[in-house]
């Protein structure tokens, strides 16, 4: 695989300044504090930490003329997000490889290669990376030199993203949609999943919760409560340690997002456009905004103030006009829509990064095609720039640590931009 240090991107940048810092997640959960209390200095899993807030608790300094760092080319197409610990950027792409890249420089360290592709993105954790595949297998690699510590086989695919908390490896098993159906014989995949809690040493099982449908929902964990949704629509809380169900929420329709964790708040959305608040210990309804989309398959970021998501808007054949997929900012506490910004895409799948000033949102569609990317908004809804990327455009979602953005695209490219 080649590394690019400065390949153009397909498109134009139009530009205002933003500014980031890098730090850590705080141990509680309270209700009258937001988990991520101080400036990141790394995005060890999906969404960022354990709480799936998608927020740097901090600025960030890409400037009003952003550039590439460095690109790194992969045989495949990138859907699963990049995460990024002690300098090295991991993430797993549809060409069957875990990859490990210097998060300087661009450089490749090493390569893991799994039996199916890996949309799934990966978990860092104490020398650690964890990471699911298609081929039904979740891996522990060991993140200096990509061996592979212990695997374990499921009946289902892994298409979501695995936490890991206090020892354990939380994750959910199963996945029979489309998207994952084209890639299995449609008798080999199980219309039921499971939420799994494995000793993250061994890979053994602590427990298991059977559902009736698949999860691709990645949890988010407090210590108290563990937290994840599946295509069944429901948002469940269970016990991290024993897997009991404390409460379950319907949304509805399904669950593809992962849920985050602040205030004392659960946010969630579903495939009928919606963003739910529910209360985190008792699991009742908060507020319910409905973005008038098609579906919303990604995941909020969480501020102090704010909710943002993408949404996919409704398209038809009967009626001419064509709908481009928005951003949205709710009040965190009233889920009163603060504003809207349109994109001149059809897709938002991409979940949201958000600094105290900006926010980096990824955006796809369906063929290869123009007008898609990285978008970069004010939290006020004004856009700073917007980075056009070839192929489908960006799936996946963004990380954001020491004033660089780091985000995988379809065209089989890793991108650094500062």
């Amino acid at each position: 695989m080649a590394n690019r240090s400065r390949r153009q991107f397909l498109a134009s940048i139009s530009a205002a300044a933003v500014t980031a810092a890098a730090g850590c997640q705080s141990p509680g959960a309270s209700r009258t504090a937001h988990p991520v209390s101080e400036p990141i200095t790394s995005w060890p899993s999906f969404r960022g930490g354990r709480y799936n807030t998608g927020y740097t608790g901090g600025a960030s300094s890409i400037g009003s003329s952003p550039s590439i760092k460095w690109t790194y080319d992969a045989d495949g197409p990138f859907w699963g997000s990049p995460v990024v610990a002690n300098g090295t950027v991991y993430v797993g792409s549809t060409d069957n490889s875990l990859y490990a890249i210097d998060a300087e420089t661009g450089a490749e360290e090493w390569t893991f290669p799994a039996r199916h592709r890996i949309e799934a993105t990966p978990a860092y954790s104490d020398g650690t990376v964890y990471v699911g595949s298609y081929d039904r297998h979740l891996y522990a690699v060991d993140a200096a030199d990509g061996t592979e510590q212990w695997s374990r086989a499921f009946d289902g695919l892994i298409r979501g993203s695995p936490t890991v908390w206090d020892g354990s490896v939380f994750v959910g098993v199963g996945c029979h949609n489309l998207a994952c159906a084209w890639y299995a014989e449609e008798t080999d995949v199980p219309e039921n999943g499971w939420i799994y809690s494995l000793d993250a040493a061994s890979g053994e099982t602590n427990w298991r919760y059977e559902v009736g449908t698949e999860v691709v929902s990645s949890p988010a964990v407090t210590g108290e409560l563990m937290y994840i949704g599946a295509s069944d629509g429901t948002l469940y809380a269970l016990t991290p340690a024993s897997g009991d169900v404390e409460w379950t929420y319907d949304t509805r329709d399904m669950i593809w997002s992962s849920p985050a964790f602040a205030y004392g708040t659960v946010f969630i959305t579903d495939w009928n456009g919606n963003v739910h608040a529910v209360d985190g210990a008792t699991g009742e309804q908060e507020w319910l905004a409905d973005t008038a989309g098609r579906y919303i398959s990604g995941s909020v970021a969480v501020d102090e103030e704010s909710v943002y998501v993408g949404h996919t808007p409704y398209n038809t054949l009967d009626d001419p006009t064509t709908n481009h997929a928005k951003v949205f900012r709710f009040d965190r506490t009233t889920g009163t829509e603060e504003w809207t910004f349109e994109t001149p895409a059809l897709e938002i799948g991409s979940s949201p990064v958000v600094t105290d000033e900006r926010l980096y949102v990824g955006s796809h569609r369906q063929t290869d095609g123009e007008d898609v990317g990285v978008h970069a908004l004010s939290t006020d809804g004004d856009e700073a720039w917007f980075l056009e990327v070839g192929s489908r455009g960006v799936g996946s979602s963004p990380a954001l640590v020491d004033d660089v953005l780091y985000f995988s695209g379809t065209d089989a490219t890793v991108y650094a931009v500062e």
